[in-house]
């Protein structure tokens, strides 16, 4: 099956590589699969929709797409496939595709405001299976020749296919072949419905000559479709003149009829009128200018379509103001500044008044324009009541005439406007020298074209106007210029062909019904000839018309290939004709250049993707699910099949990509001014050659190889066309057309084709590669584009790396006159000069070549070579992206860790100092030493394919990157699998060393990516299930896990052991006494470690802390246990929480209470140095470690830190080295610190002499901290529950006083008094229910942070810690108090990635982080406001978890029907509220979530950008999730 995956983003829109330009999302123009029967699908689309994403809110994806392939496409009839509402696994919409065409999409769902809400249609283009006698036809090999059919002589039909069979064209593109009209113009067509009788007898004709060019010259057909008009003289329009605009069916147009018709009155007149008839210069043009103000402006009095008529409104007025019987309207009078005032007085009468409303651009009738007597009287007589009837009178026309004067503006613009056309337009017909140079005016060359055809019906026998069609200038195609939405016939902007008729379609076929039919029919019976439609004039066809006529097309023809003549104006508008009507190609034309550097430009346009172009790989953009396949035999493309494969070994679809519209670039076009004309008969060659190297459909008209001296008019011109063989360029076109066909039968893929242009005066290069095989073609081509130039030397032409053959070379030469011949059209005389001396000499020893230029070289010449990069060959794509996956197979994570991360300090650290991250010239170090360090530069290099990227261009000049990823593995060869992973890095990188260097970086950057993929996907197999089957969003926090635990030589778990351990954060935290902190291990041991299945690893960290327990307290700095710090008095309780976790997730995870640990410290709490022989000289089990936390707290914590001084901590003071803790036996809550001392996570010390801070915390926090005692109630509850269940042998601890405390006891104390001392309530009037200063209430309906502190208002100070007890023990609060809070810390507190550490309410709120700025601001020098007001990541989890807990729990809109599951209204808030956070961990170069940020988000520049705790408490949410509800997905 050819799958193609297509993600969308959160508001359901494809996210699409910008690598080849914004664009169409269309699918590759491959050949059915060689096992194809009549039913399956051609392709299968594979929408993925992201986990509870907005869109996918009780969601259904609704398609146009026909279910099978029996059921007719209908445009408007959609097939709905339901989205699975799941919050961790992306939702995998699959739609077959049965047949080719544009289809679109779109998604209903239910927004935040529980409406239903639907997306806009976004749209895909499944191209044409075009085949000639069972040969496939790529749209890039497609080689044009249009045929003007009226030229062809009868007889040389047949001599004419031959020749241009011969040349190699695989398509003739006809103009239309149907009965002309007066014009004789092919595209004036007569009769739709019937064929040229020239030519054809019947419709029957025309098949069997189609049938005869595809099996007998190997051609396929393709025609004009002309839907926008018909030839004037048309019979069946005096039947249905309603088919045209008319004054009937279009009355806006009549004041333009009647201009018009007025010119062509006074066209006739003119010289009665005395105005010069032949006018030789501007003079008698400014006359006859005068004359057109006069005779015709003047006598058609066109001003009167505009304004109100003073004259008939005063009596009508008069006549109300008169009428005793009439009750006049009453009007509530306005302030006197509208009274008062003229203008906004005529306004209010217009607005009010006005019978109908004012509309610039309708114009029924003459004074159409009116207000109603009896309101314009009612207002008059409200707002002046004192007023007589005349002053009333005289009030009104000064009313009407301040109306009528933007009016009268209109006019004047218009009329200047219609004066500037008209003049402009008689110029160039008359006397531009450009122009056509029409002479003198008669009554058969009017003084400018007929804006309208007169046409008597054969009905009603009354004369219908019809206008006719044309074109303007800068126009917007999505505006009907006939329509009542411009003015653009009165203003003669138009263009106008007098011999065609414009049809009016309407909105659809009631509106025109005939009209519909008989186009429709006309659709069929070309469809049902040829093989493709050119669309004529597409800019100016309706969409909806295009729409209609080709959907039925299809119907008839499924495999139409469809061109389009469409000049938009605008990249933007030109995708939104192609996407709805399904275009193939759109014409494009190389003769519009007017110098070589516009000419070099197209060419690049539509030459293909640059030479070394990045290949997309899928990177970090999709999950990589464990339900993957691996396929070790990998093959990107198999050509005996037809089926595209997936990008890598591991079997993820294609992605189906935007791509610019497709082209049919032409070297001429029949619409173009020849060679001869715009540059030289020479430059003929050039140009041709150019042209037909591009990787693009390509044409050109029949007379360009031929040497056809002038564009042909296709009305006047009346000679056919000579068949001579082998003249012209004819003998090229064949030999460069051959070069196509080559090209095509070895690329299949938009990636396998590349070119580099190079412009140089004169000369333009070309070389056109094969990036599958390496083989190419290398075009010279001097053009002349003047006969006058100066003499350039040839340019030096260097190819590197590459094996070069002389093919042909040849100039163009004129032998022979402008041909006179009044029968047939024939071409200059010329020849073809064959070329030689085009000498290839190797340069030195290198593999480089160089091509010199004879001097015989003249402009107009070209010479074609063939090339091979060396290196290259069809093996090299292949070989690179398999064998990874049997390279990775023993990989673990700690190896992983090493292939993947690795931030300078800790590569550095394994490496003593010699090697850290590389460094790009221009760019800096990479943020990785490993994989993820490449990736995350060539992430977004790949999506713009950035060939000028300082990454680019250092892999350009040299290959130290190619060693350095694989030599800075020689120090991890101890990790398992490292070795055999190096071994297939380096064979791939040898093997890449010997192409071209300009094709390194997209090779460097194929094997990173493929190695790279691998190895996430390795990842996710090691990981737990609800991991490696997740979302991308849960697996990139996953893999913080990864890049975090790892092995570094200066820090350990153990002080004799080098073990993995966790990093706080990178950089700032990975190395040294700096990298494991309790606090940070044991908040982030849940998410890193657990959910991600990570059990060893888990306990290792749990039984490393036991063994440095110490006062009842686990250290704030680890240190591998040599020199611990004991300054923190929260960390012990995440402690706690982290063996509560790991007991709970961990299969027979109470086991761990009984493991056995040896203790740093004595249990007298001595200090003792590492080398002591107390030193680990006894044990105890975890489970004992457990009961003596408890129990220290609960007789009281008090100590002195040892080695305290400048030593241990420069900016603190003495006082502060004095650590208490304490349990208030009348509340149970535990209390503890100072001011003098910051013992929580808000550990901020102030350090600044300059600002007086040394010594003074930014956040002391001291007495009863929120999340502690919240945390103290989960591990009461956890031990109570142990000891019920005999796993947990104490039940009691002593107090201070020596009297025993039951757990339970302790449990209910907690309970009993926790809410009553924190709780802030909503109405002061509660105030005596609780613990309440009312004084100093900030804010109410909140948590305190603190209670009993030594600055009493920092209790009610509002920051995040709550989460934390709301979270951990939710049984403490009253749900109804619980979700106000949480309410409030939403609002008030929650940042786009962070959690407010400060309400912004609060005097002390500071929300700019900066570490480095010493200045003599007390609360912000050097960062002391580290905690009071810029946003930390980690909360945001804690945030999310009680707000997931409390409302499924206790809101019923949260609950699905059952109350088993979140409701899709709950994911919504949850998924919304993480929108920043995925979006921050894909675009960081980290990969990973930042320490905090400013304010709202902004990017703080001190923060850690890649912390543990912020990835981690947000896959805690997750796991709740999963664990809860989806644990069976």
């Amino acid at each position: 099956m050819r799958r193609l995956l297509l993600r969308l983003s959160d508001t359901g829109e494809p996210v699409v590589s910008c690598s080849y330009g914004k664009g169409v999302l269309t699918l590759p123009s491959l050949p059915n699969p060689s096992n194809y029967k009549i039913g399956d699908p051609l392709y299968t689309i594979v929408l993925v929709v992201a986990a509870g994403c907005p869109v996918s809110r009780d969601a259904i994806l609704w398609t146009n797409v026909p279910k099978d392939h029996k059921t007719e496409f209908k445009r408007d009839k959609f097939y709905k496939n339901i989205i699975k509402a799941s919050f961790h696994k992306d939702d995998y919409i699959h739609i077959p595709i049965y047949h080719p065409g544009p289809y679109c999409y779109y998604i209903s769902f239910r927004n935040d405001n529980d409406e239903l809400q639907t997306t806009k249609k976004f749209y895909f283009v499944t191209p044409p299976v075009l085949t000639i006698n069972d040969n496939f036809v790529q749209l890039n090999s497609i080689s044009l020749q249009t045929v003007v059919s009226k030229w062809v002589d009868p007889s040389n039909w047949d001599p004419m296919f031959k020749k241009i069979s011969r040349k190699g064209y695989n398509m003739i593109h006809f103009t239309p072949l149907q009965q002309r009209g007066e014009s004789d113009s092919p595209y004036s067509i007569y009769d739709q419905l019937k064929f040229d009788p020239t030519f054809f007898n019947s419709s029957e004709d025309v098949s069997k000559m189609v049938s005869k060019l595809r099996y007998s010259y190997n051609i396929l057909s393709l025609t004009d479709v002309v839907f926008n008009h018909t030839a004037n003289n048309s019979s069946w329009l005096r039947d249905h003149p309603d088919a045209g605009y008319n004054q009937v069916t279009a009355p806006h147009l009549t004041p333009a009829i009647e201009l018009d018709q007025q010119l062509l009155t006074f066209s006739v007149e003119m010289a009665n009128l005395g105005y010069p008839c032949d006018m030789k210069n501007v003079d008698d043009l400014i006359r006859v200018m005068d004359g057109i103000k006069i005779h015709v402006l003047g006598s058609i009095r066109l001003w009167e379509y505009y304004v109100v008529n003073v004259t008939e409104t005063l009596n009508s007025l008069k006549l109300s103001l008169d009428d005793k019987d009439s009750e006049l309207p009453r009007f509530e009078k306005v302030g006197d500044d509208v009274v008062n005032d003229i203008v906004k007085l005529s306004k209010f009468v217009k607005d009010n008044a006005a019978v109908t409303p004012f509309d610039d651009t309708v114009f029924g009738t003459k004074f159409s324009k009116k207000l109603d007597s009896l309101k314009f009287a009612g207002i008059l007589i409200s707002f002046f009541p004192d007023y007589e009837k005349s002053d009333l009178l005289n009030k009104a026309r000064d009313i009407v005439n301040e109306i009528n004067l933007p009016l009268y503006k209109q006019y004047d613009d218009d009329v200047a406007c219609i004066l500037l056309q008209l003049y402009n337009r008689i110029k160039y017909l008359r006397l531009d020298p450009n122009g056509p140079q029409l002479g003198k005016v008669t009554f058969s060359s009017p003084l400018t074209e007929p804006y309208f055809t007169p046409v008597k019906s054969s009905k009603d026998g009354k004369t219908y106007y019809l206008a006719n069609n044309g074109w303007i200038w800068n126009g917007n195609p999505l505006i009907d210029f006939a329509s009542n939405k411009t003015k653009s016939y009165l203003r003669r902007e138009v263009i106008s062909w007098g011999d065609c008729v414009k049809l009016r379609y309407g909105s659809g076929p009631e509106d025109s019904p005939y009209l519909w039919e008989r186009m429709a029919e006309y659709v069929k019976l070309n469809a049902s000839i040829f093989d493709g439609f050119r669309i004529d004039n597409c800019h100016s066809t309706p969409i909806h018309v295009g729409e209609y006529f080709l959907d039925i097309a299809r119907k008839v023809n499924p495999n139409l290939y469809v061109l389009a003549e469409l000049f938009s104006g605008s990249e933007e508008l030109d995708c939104l004709f192609v996407e709805r009507l399904g275009i193939n190609s759109l014409l494009r034309e190389a003769m519009q250049a007017w110098s070589e550097e516009e000419l070099s430009s197209l060419i690049h346009k539509y030459g293909g993707r640059p030479i070394g172009s990045y290949k997309y790989l899928p990177l970090d953009d999709y999950a990589y699910s464990t339900d993957f396949k691996l396929d070790e035999e990998y093959c990107e493309y198999l050509k005996t099949s037809n089926q595209i494969k997936c990008v890598s070994e591991i079997k993820m679809p294609k992605t189906l990509t935007a791509t610019p519209p497709h082209a049919l670039f032409m070297d001429c076009t029949h619409d173009n001014e020849t060679p001869f004309q715009k540059r030289t008969v020479e430059d003929t060659l050039p140009n041709a050659a150019l042209v037909s190297f591009c990787s693009s459909a390509v044409g050109s008209v029949y007379g360009y190889d031929e040497i056809f001296p002038y564009l042909l008019d296709v009305v006047n011109e009346k000679r056919k066309y000579s068949v001579k063989q082998d003249d012209g360029i004819s003998d090229v076109k064949t030999l460069l057309n051959k070069i196509r066909k080559k090209i095509a039968l070895e690329t299949q893929d938009i990636e396998d084709s590349e070119m580099h242009i190079h412009h140089e005066g004169e000369y333009i290069t070309f070389h056109r590669t094969n990036t599958r095989n390496g083989a190419g073609w290398f075009l010279i081509a001097r053009s002349k584009f003047n006969d006058d130039v100066p003499y350039q030397a040839p340019p030096k032409i260097v190819l590197n790396s590459s094996i070069c053959k002389f093919d042909f070379a040849y100039t163009l030469e004129i032998v022979g006159d402008v041909p006179q011949d009044t029968k047939f059209i024939n071409g200059i005389e010329t020849r073809l000069r064959p070329l030689s001396g085009l000498d290839i000499n190797k340069i030195g020893d290198s593999d480089n070549v160089e091509i010199i230029i004879p001097d015989d070289f003249p402009a107009g010449s070209i010479a074609v070579f063939e090339t091979k990069h060396i290196g290259v060959d069809k093996d090299l794509d292949t070989y690179l992206r398999s064998g990874v996956v049997k390279a990775c197979r023993n990989l673990n994570l700690d190896s992983l860790n090493a292939l993947l991360y690795r931030c300078e300090p800790e590569e550095r650290d394994s490496s003593n100092g010699e090697t850290g991250c590389y460094v790009i010239p221009n760019y800096g170090p990479i943020i990785y030493a490993g994989l993820q360090g490449w990736v995350s530069i060539f992430r977004n290099v790949i999506f713009n394919n950035d060939l000028a990227h300082p990454i680019s261009e250092h892999l350009r000049n040299g290959q130290w990157a190619l060693d350095y990823v694989c030599d800075r593995l020689n120090k991890y060869k101890n990790l398992d699998g490292v070795e055999e992973f190096q071994a297939w890095l380096i064979s791939r990188m040898e093997r890449i060393k010997r192409i071209p260097y300009y094709l390194i970086p997209t090779y460097f950057s194929l094997i990173v990516g493929v190695a790279y993929e691998c190895c996430r996907f390795k990842c996710m197999q090691l990981l737990s299930p609800n991991i490696g089957k997740s979302t991308l969003f849960v697996q990139s926090l996953a893999l913080a896990s990864v890049q975090m635990v790892s092995k570094v030589y200066s820090a350990s778990l153990l002080p004799d052991k080098s073990v993995s351990c966790l990093a706080a954060g990178l950089p700032h935290f990975s190395s040294g006494f700096m990298r494991c902190w309790g606090r940070d291990v044991f908040i982030s041991l849940r998410g890193l470690l657990l959910t991600t299945g990570r059990f060893e690893y888990a306990k290792s960290h749990i039984l490393a802390a036991a063994k440095t327990l110490k006062h009842g307290l686990i250290p704030n700095l680890l240190d591998s246990g040599r020199n611990p710090r004991y300054n923190a008095r929260d960390a012990v309780w995440f402690f706690l929480q982290a063996i509560q976790d790991y007991v709970d997730i961990v299969p027979d995870g109470k086991s761990i209470l009984k493991e056995k640990v040896t203790r740093r410290f004595p249990l007298d709490d001595e200090y003792i140095p590492i080398d002591s022989p107390k030193a680990f000289s006894y044990e105890s089990s975890l489970e004992d470690i457990i009961y003596e936390i408890f129990s220290r707290h609960a007789k009281g914590i008090k100590y002195r830190e040892a080695n305290a001084g400048p030593n241990l901590d420069r900016v603190m003071k003495s006082d502060g080295f004095n650590v208490e803790v304490r349990v208030d036996w009348e509340t149970g809550l535990v209390h503890g610190g100072s001011q003098s001392n910051c013992g929580t996570w808000m550990d901020k010390m102030g350090e600044s002499e300059k600002a007086h801070s040394v010594g003074v915390p930014g956040t002391p926090r001291d007495g009863a901290a929120v999340e502690i005692n919240g945390l103290l109630k989960s591990s009461l509850r956890f031990v109570r529950k142990l000891n019920k269940n005999g796993d947990f042998k104490y039940d009691h601890v002593l107090k201070s006083d020596g009297s025993k405390i039951t757990f339970a006891e302790w449990d209910k104390l907690l309970q009993d008094n926790f809410e009553r001392k924190f709780y802030v309530p909503m109405d002061p009037a509660d105030d005596d229910k609780y613990d309440i200063d009312p004084k100093i209430v900030n804010r109410r309906g909140i948590y305190k942070d603190l209670y009993k502190s030594g600055k009493s208002y920092e209790d009610y100070q509002l920051r995040p810690n709550a989460m934390i007890a709301l979270t951990v023990a939710p049984e403490l609060f009253t749900p109804e108090f619980a979700i106000g809070a949480i309410e409030i810390t939403d609002k008030v507190l929650r940042g786009p990635i962070g959690m407010k550490t400060l309400d912004p309410s609060d005097y002390n709120y500071r929300p700019y982080y900066n570490n480095g700025d010493d200045s003599d601001d007390f609360a912000t020098a050097k960062g002391r406001n580290y905690h009071q007001g810029p946003e930390w990541v980690w909360c945001f989890g804690y945030f999310l978890r009680a707000y997931h807990f409390f409302y499924f729990n206790y809101n019923p809109k949260s609950q699905n029907r059952v109350k088993r599951k979140p409701s899709s209204y709950l994911y919504l808030q949850l998924y919304k509220r993480m929108d920043k956070h995925r979006k921050w961990i894909i675009s960081s170069p980290w990969a990973g979530l930042t320490e905090l940020t400013n304010k709202d988000g902004e990017e703080c520049k001190d923060s850690s950008p890649s912390q543990a705790w912020s990835s981690a408490c947000l896959l805690d949410l997750f796991f709740d999730l999963w664990s809860l509800y989806e644990e069976d997905v």
